[in-house]
């Protein structure tokens, strides 16, 4: 009797005739020494002498067996590598020979990959660049960033003071360098023209802290970082680049950096921009430091020692800040201890939560495309059981069915990432210019590695979603009763499977475009907020006056006049004025003030602005109370005058009139010298500064004349033409001022650009959210249409039996959009349940707008609904058109 081959596996290799590789080995040995045994017996040999002889002759036996079997193991594995890798590229061949006959569906399967895995791809090449990528500094995990801690309302970790900097560095041993650091945009001089650029002010441990290698020159030195020391610093290799093109000989030459004459002594490393992108780098020390510990001129780093970490280091700053205040006034310092937070998550981590759920609704993309692909497949898989079945019939395994319908999911999955890669692209493009004003490090990100290795798991993600279902559905038991059913239709269609995966696609489109919804209604609640001035129209021109041309405050206050006589006599100009800042702009500070002629009366600080007569008007900022500046209010010698906000004057003088009130000039500017008391003479409305979603700023105002001190670190001219356009404006006030003063470069924005940068981030979120949700309406729309269209595809027999019945068209139409609004219900009822509770993930991103609003709610579903009619009345149409006699005839 003939043993049957069997193909289970015994090891790696399939029995041969029966037997596994070890039993057949030594079948071959033993049938050899038996042949020699014979043929030595024949000789004359005895049988045992011939035994022992034919094994003397064959050698090693047991080391020949351990080869043989190793030699076969090998020679099996190749065989089987070659046989799979002929296989897989049979599948691969007819899976694009297939696909070649249905180009619709390829292209629009690889086009909603290519839109799932691109959009996934995109926001992890963001969150990878702003998150996750380590800092571009040796051992960053070492580096940490360190405030202060306050108390009292509103109060939170803020700049230091250079004494208790001092103290913490002599008095603590968790870290091995600290230093200070702040930074200003500066007028630069020296070159083609005069540009701005970002000047970082540090301290002698800066370097230490971050060790970089310079790419020419040298770093700033110990012995420079002093007070009065030469006037050095280090240029950005970016600034370097862009300014110079690279000139050899700009390390030595000598520049005007900020009005002071200064050497460039290095180059900086590409890629190093600490702190806020920075362009130069100058030793702080250079002009001395306040005493102070009120004056919190200073944001401090520091490297942890080796092992050392982040709460460790907090825990020793609050100690010694305790004892640094000990037995000192209350009025002669604020500090309640320090804040220590790993540099990373203080530059990035304010971007962790929107770029989170940004990734999650990019995820949410991914798998209704996903899914909307799975269906489809599904649907196209159940159409050809009768092709699996012949192939079956004719000896293919369930494995080789199963192999075959997963490679057709894996070329449409790799064609998809290809280009959803190339769409990343083009996308990273838009997303570096939506989010250069609020998300941090934007310009690191990129295709990297790290993105390519994520972009091929979503391939093996969508591989499976899409292509495990319909292979396990179309390979299981019963292929057979495919090839006893002939052509009749299939109506597969309306089982559990297809309204699960319909289900599924709507409740996600519904939750990515309640989100978006939502974001959409609380950023027109945010628009809606009135800042308190008018923005319509104002340009704001910026720029900073070097110290060496102007000296002494009376050369400010005589160059603002002659601008303001310039701009009197400009056409272009209808109306003007000057300022020390402008609201969302740079130059705001604050600054306690004393009341009543009283040193000890301290009132909370204020936000602070200088400026000219007519600012008010011109910003359309009502005055309520009292009077304007006028003309007559500049010059040393007249009486000094001060307007306040209405949230001040309830401040300062609760229940009092404040007209006739007098404070102080503001803290820390001094006039020639000596503090001027000031008495208010108006009051006006209150004005949003710094955020349009937080409460007013208590703001206090003097004439830009008397106090002229604060100007010295940027002025601004705000301007309106006749006709309204700000670009008018703004170049007529470019003109005047570079007439004045040709070394001094300019920065024109529009108040309304300035405004609207502060919602940047809910910009950004809401045009990706959007965008999202946009993309889902689409892909569920395509995916009802696509299963819609497939059912009625299968029930043509029973359309056409409806209509030789006598059914109308329009009772044909209702059926097939009912039966499409049946599996949408579902989804749009857990899709709604998982928005009410999802919506909360949004609330810190929400203005103005319940997390759980019930009209946003409502509108989302009547989209979705719409779109499932949409979708279902082109199939709706196309089942009327049967012809029941061919219908009946085709079965």
């Amino acid at each position: 009797m003939t043993r049957r081959r069997s193909t289970r596996l015994h090891g790696d290799r399939p029995e041969v005739d029966g037997l596994p590789i070890r039993e057949d080995v030594e079948r071959e040995i033993r049938a050899h020494l038996e042949e020699a045994t014979e043929e030595l017996m024949r000789e004359g040999w005895e049988a045992g002498a011939a035994r022992a002889e034919a094994e003397r002759r064959f050698g090693d036996v047991e080391g020949i067996r351990r080869r043989s079997e190793a030699e076969t193991r090998a020679r099996d594995r190749a065989v089987r590598r070659a046989h799979g890798w002929e296989g897989m590229m049979q599948d691969v061949r007819y899976t694009l020979r297939s696909l070649a006959r249905s180009p619709g569906f390829a292209i629009v399967a690889v086009v909603t990959l290519a839109l799932g895995i691109g959009a996934n791809s995109a926001i992890f090449s963001v969150l990878n660049g702003v998150l996750l990528k380590p800092l571009p500094y040796p051992e960053p995990e070492r580096i940490v960033w360190i405030a202060e801690a306050h108390d009292g309302p509103g109060a939170g970790p803020g700049p230091v003071p250079w004494p208790n900097f001092v103290d913490w560095k002599a008095q603590s041993s968790s870290f091995e360098s600290m230093t200070t650091f702040g930074a200003s945009s500066v007028p630069v001089l020296g070159g083609d023209q005069p540009v701005t650029a970002v000047q970082a002010s540090v301290s002698v441990e800066f370097w230490r802290v971050f060790p970089v290698a310079p790419v020419a020159g040298r770093l700033t030195l110990p012995e420079e970082h002093v007070e009065g020391g030469p006037g050095v610093a280090v240029v950005s290799e970016r600034w370097w680049e862009a300014n110079t093109g690279r000139d050899p000989g700009l390390v030595g030459r000598v520049m005007e950096v900020a009005g002071r004459s200064t050497q460039i002594v290095g180059v900086a490393p590409s890629g190093f921009n600490f702190p806020f992108d920075a362009d130069f780098w100058t030793p702080n020390e250079r002009f001395g430091h306040s005493l102070s510990r009120t004056a919190h001129n200073y944001r401090v780093a520091g490297r942890l020692r080796d092992g050392v970490s982040p709460e460790t280091a907090d825990t020793e700053l609050d100690a010694i800040s305790i004892r640094m205040v000990a037995g000192l006034p209350p009025e002669d310092y604020d500090i309640e201890g320090a804040i220590v937070t790993p540099l990373r998550e203080q530059i990035a981590g304010g971007a962790r939560e929107p770029l989170t759920l940004l990734m999650v609704a990019a995820g949410m993309v991914l798998l209704i495309a996903a899914t909307n692909l799975g269906s489809t497949l599904l649907a196209r898989s159940t159409n050809r059981r009768r092709e699996m079945a012949v192939r079956a019939s004719l000896g293919a395994g369930r494995g080789r069915l199963v192999r075959q319908l997963l490679t057709e999911s894996l070329v449409l999955s790799v064609a998809g990432a290809a280009a959803g890669l190339a769409l990343a692209g083009v996308v990273l493009r838009v997303l570096r210019t939506l989010g250069a004003d609020s998300i941090p490090r934007i310009h690191e990100i990129g295709i990297d590695p790290f993105v390519l290795l994520f972009t091929l798991g979503a391939v093996v993600f969508t591989t499976l979603l899409c292509g495990l279902l319909p292979a396990l559905r179309v390979s299981e038991n019963g292929l057979a009763d495919s090839l006893r059913s002939g052509s009749r239709g299939n109506a597969g269609g309306r089982g559990p499977i297809w309204r699960l995966l319909v289900g599924a696609e709507v409740a996600l489109a519904l939750l990515l475009l309640a989100g978006g919804a939502l974001l959409m209604r609380s950023f027109q609640q945010v628009l809606s907020v009135d800042p308190g001035f008018e923005t319509e129209g104002l340009v704001s021109v910026s720029t900073r006056l070097s110290p060496e041309r102007y000296p002494e405050l009376p050369a400010y206050i005589d160059h603002y006049q002659r601008i303001a006589q310039r701009l009197q006599e400009a056409p272009e100009v209808e109306s003007f004025a000057l300022s020390n800042a402008v609201p969302f702009g740079p130059g705001l500070s604050t600054g306690s003030v004393n009341l009543h002629y009283d040193p000890e009366t301290y009132v909370s600080p204020g936000t602070y602005l200088a400026v000219t007569p007519g600012f008010f008007d011109l910003m359309g900022i009502p005055l309520l109370k009292g009077r304007d500046f006028t003309d007559a209010d500049r010059g040393r010698d007249g009486e000094h005058v001060a307007i306040v906000s209405a949230a001040w004057a309830e401040r300062a003088w609760p229940g009092e009139d404040p007209i006739g009130q007098v404070m102080t000039g503001g803290g820390m500017d001094s006039f020639w010298g000596q503090e001027r008391w000031a008495t208010v003479v108006g009051v006006v409305d209150d004005v949003r500064h710094y955020s349009l979603t937080g409460e007013v700023d208590p703001t206090y105002y003097f004439p830009l004349y008397q106090r002229a001190g604060r100007s010295r670190f940027g002025f601004h001219v705000i301007a309106r033409s006749p006709s309204g356009d700000p670009a008018v404006a703004g170049s007529a006030v470019r003109r005047a001022m570079a007439e004045l003063d040709p070394t001094t470069p300019f920065t024109i924005r529009t108040l309304e650009d300035r405004l609207l940068a502060t919602v940047a981030e809910r910009r950004f979120i809401l045009a990706i959210l959007g965008a999202f949700g946009g993309l889902a309406l689409l892909l569920a729309g395509v995916g009802i249409y696509g299963v819609v269209s497939w059912q009625v595809a299968s029930r043509n027999r029973e359309m056409g039996i409806r209509l030789a019945l006598g059914e109308t068209p329009a009772s044909v139409r209702r059926l097939v959009v009912r039966g499409a609004l049946t599996m949408v219900a579902g989804g749009l009822v857990f899709g709604g349940v998982g928005a009410l509770f999802g919506g909360r993930l949004l609330e810190s991103f929400l203005f103005g707008v319940e997390a759980g609003d019930p009209l946003t709610l409502l509108a989302v579903v009547v989209l979705l609904s719409a779109t499932a009619i949409g979708a279902a009345w082109v199939p709706a149409v196309r089942a009327t058109r049967v012809d029941p006699m061919l219908a009946m005839r085709s079965e």
